[in-house]
């Protein structure tokens, strides 16, 4: 692999059928925020959940996103951006089959539960197999030791 590629694919994980790129981590910021450039596809986007300790900024690169927190909720086209703020349950959804999204979590840090459970691209450019996902009970709990909540289905 030469070292464009390396670089390219430095960052970037498979993270329970999301594809995640961080641009920025909680060093790169002195903690301040952390910055991911994800691709998310129907059926992928995660669960209702609250953050105690981040804000989660979102801005649509490419598709349509439906959003919603308290008692707010709309779409986003490409350029448009949704501030949910930490303590209230949010969610979104593709309403294309992939929407590209820039996701900036403030402050920095949730970056390491993500890095727990993924797979570097780097070691595949194909999402892992089905089995090799860890279940939703272990990703939730992964969040849950850090201040994020998902709402029981």
């Amino acid at each position: 692999m030469n070292s464009l590629t390396s670089q390219t694919l430095e960052r970037s994980y498979w993270c329970a059928g999301l594809y995640v790129k961080f641009l920025a981590e909680k060093a790169d910021t002195a903690g301040d925020y952390t910055l991911i450039d994800s691709i998310v596809r129907q059926g992928t986007e995660p669960p209702p959940h609250t953050h105690t300790l981040e804000d989660e900024e979102l801005m649509v690169l490419e598709g349509i996103l439906e959003y919603r927190f308290g008692k707010q909720k709309g779409l986003l086209h490409a350029g448009e951006t949704v501030l949910m703020p930490k303590g209230q349950e949010h969610y979104f959804r593709c309403q294309t089959p992939e929407v590209r999204v820039l996701v900036k979590l403030s402050p920095a840090g949730l970056e390491e539960s993500f890095k727990s459970f993924g797979v570097a691209v780097a070691d595949s450019l194909l999402p892992p197999a089905r089995e090799k996902v860890p279940s939703f009970a272990e990703i939730a709990k992964i969040f849950a030791d850090v201040g994020v909540f998902f709402t029981p289905r």
